[in-house]
């Protein structure tokens, strides 16, 4: 439920925490690597969501469905939820969660996901800062 009201926040009324859900969930749907590597025809299973949502890529293998990518995110409605749940954990852990999750990532998909976070982490630590100092 946070992570879909995180991104109807700022659907509808423009309003966003540290950074952009909808820029939350579009780093989610990009390709990730895993350990050991699996066969080639089964690399389009794996997404970073897969590494916050245990056992996503099992049920995905699974169902055979093609998770969408970011530039098509249209995601079938039974795996919503996993993506909303992704957002609003990423949302909450906050930039480290990005950092930890570039881990996952290989190649060209790593160079385009550090370049998006560090653009969201480098946001968000101007708006952590005021937040600081109004806690003091």
């Amino acid at each position: 439920l946070r992570g879909e009201k995180l991104l109807d926040d700022e659907a509808e009324r423009g309003i966003r925490t540290w950074t952009s859900a909808t820029e939350i969930a579009r780093l989610l749907l990009m390709r990730r690597v895993i350990w050991p590597l699996p066969r080639e025809h089964e690399l389009w299973r794996y997404r970073v969501l897969g590494a916050i949502i245990p056992d996503l890529d099992h049920v995905v293998a699974e169902q055979l469905q093609n998770l969408p990518t970011p530039a098509k995110p249209i995601l079938p409605l039974d795996m919503r939820p996993a993506l909303l749940a992704g957002v609003a954990i990423v949302e909450r852990a906050g930039p480290e969660m990005l950092r930890m999750l570039r881990g996952h990532m290989m190649g060209d998909n790593r160079a385009r996901f550090s370049d998006a976070a560090e653009n969201m982490i480098a946001q968000a630590g101007t708006l952590r800062a005021s937040r600081q100092m109004q806690l003091i």
